[in-house]
């Protein structure tokens, strides 16, 4: 089976790179990593421009399935990011989002259903820069009160430990709880409507990267 030529599919199509990036949903600068190279297509890139019925694609493209070698792996979103406080960017992890790789979450989380980063200092067990390992959780009902969330409105993404009274809203707690001088909490809690809220994920775990040529460090 022949490599997708995507530099080569573009110009057969008349497409420019921003037009392409459009169709994506990403900035041209990626494209032009892609065409390189220097990143690896996404699954859920090929998947889209194969849809497209208006494109002239080969006959013989590569297969997208994430599982070739037999082991379960789960997306690694690219352009989603989870902070500590409130992120202006609202989170896709439901497939809509661009996937950068499919990563092997091994033995340790079996249960995972998607990764994301995290950058911020409000949780002091997740360093920033990390890569947050999820459960969709598809049931609000079985949220487990002290255990770590990332929360997701229309306004804002967030990982925080939460907690449920059973009423109207839940409670969003920092691990950190880092002071300014009079006493209050840098980081303080957060009162989320539960009607506000589009998705929840558990936090199953991170996974550091050390150096570039070394592989993946998995935490709890």
């Amino acid at each position: 089976m022949s490599a997708f030529n995507l530099k080569s599919f573009r110009k057969e199509n008349g497409i420019s790179q921003q037009d392409l990036a459009d169709f994506l949903g990403i900035g041209q600068g990626y494209v032009s990593q892609m065409e390189r190279g220097d990143r690896p297509i996404p699954k859920a890139a090929l998947e889209k421009i194969l849809s497209n019925t208006e494109w002239k694609v080969p006959d013989d493209v590569p297969d997208t399935a994430p599982h070739q070698d037999g082991k379960t792996r789960i997306p690694l979103y690219e352009d989603t990011a989870t902070i500590g406080g409130k992120n202006g960017m609202v989170a896709e992890v439901d497939g809509q989002a661009m996937v950068s790789e499919w990563i092997d979450a091994g033995d340790w989380f079996p249960t995972a259903t998607s990764a994301i980063h995290h950058y911020g200092d409000s949780m002091v067990e997740y360093p920033s820069g990390c890569i947050l390992v999820l459960k969709r959780v598809n049931d609000a009902r079985l949220l487990i009160n002290g255990e770590n969330y990332v929360i997701e409105t229309d306004e804002f993404r967030i990982t925080k430990q939460i907690q449920d009274d059973g009423g109207d809203y839940i409670m969003a707690y920092s691990s950190n709880r880092e002071t300014y001088p009079d006493g209050h909490l840098v980081h303080s809690p957060i009162k989320i409507p539960k009607d506000s809220i589009r998705h929840l994920d558990l936090v199953l775990g991170c996974v550091i990267k050390s150096f570039s040529n070394r592989p993946m460090m998995i935490s709890r």
